[in-house]
């Protein structure tokens, strides 16, 4: 009995696994053509259709799924509600972003996926390190004049305060970014608040601690001195992406 009983508790655990594991077909809303390359994703979890249209969910929780291809509606439903053919309303793009998404071989467009859901993970981390910093300005301003040490100090204490925020608004998954979301993340911040994340170090943790981190994040191809501009390059991608994808 003890031995049937775990086999029972193992059984109820599979339960959702197999009620959740189907695979979710997106298609043109007007030619129920099969839609490719279409970006499916979670907090946790993202992939994307295949020549067929077709995804696998088995992936995801039940958990607020994102769908979203260039071109169409964006959509945000749980898992559970998602029916087995999802169909997608192309929606009008305007002609300054036309020049932009000149995506014509699939290598691009899949590096543009990427970068989709790269920007629409790491966006509100930036996002609440800008509030978080507009919060704090007032207390910022009464510490600098405070004797050199008592300032640092105090900086120092509001630095650790700010991860500990971002750390409990969004839990340790902040800290298991890639290579590449942290890139973003860097360029982003400088976007919500108007300061290089070396200028944001060397402020509240000094010279040693933004040398370090600079030198560090060079050794993995970034840089935090640079600054975002939203005309260039990568920059100019991310910026389509914030306006035209998340600001939907």
């Amino acid at each position: 009995m003890k031995y049937l009983s775990i086999l029972e508790k193992i059984w109820l655990l599979l339960i959702p696994v197999q009620l959740y594991s189907q695979n979710l077909v997106i298609q043109n809303e007007s030619t129920k053509k099969p839609l490719v390359g279409v970006n499916v994703y979670s907090t946790s979890h993202g992939t994307t259709t295949d020549s067929n249209g077709v995804c696998s969910l088995s992936g995801f929780s039940n958990e607020e799924i994102i769908i979203s291809h260039i071109g169409y509606e964006k959509i945000t439903q749980t898992k559970e509600s998602l029916p087995e053919t999802l169909y997608l309303a192309m929606i009008s793009i305007t002609a300054g972003s036309i020049h932009v998404l000149g995506l014509k071989s699939k290598k691009e467009k899949k590096r543009f996926h990427k970068l989709e859901r790269d920007v629409i993970k790491v966006y509100p981390y930036a996002q609440l390190v800008g509030i978080l910093l507009d919060e704090y300005s007032t207390v910022l301003d009464s510490i600098n004049g405070l004797w050199y040490f008592r300032r640092r100090q105090a900086k120092k204490k509001i630095f650790q305060n700010i991860e500990n925020q971002m750390i409990t608004t969004y839990g340790r998954k902040i800290r298991k970014l890639t290579k590449t979301q942290g890139r973003i993340l860097i360029r982003l911040v400088d976007r919500e608040t108007e300061h290089t994340s070396y200028a944001i170090i060397k402020d509240f943790r000094g010279f040693l601690a933004a040398g370090f981190w600079q030198v560090t994040a060079r050794l993995f191809g970034h840089n935090l001195k640079s600054s975002y501009n939203p005309e260039k390059g990568e920059d100019k991608m991310i910026e389509y992406i914030i306006d035209t994808i998340i600001k939907l």
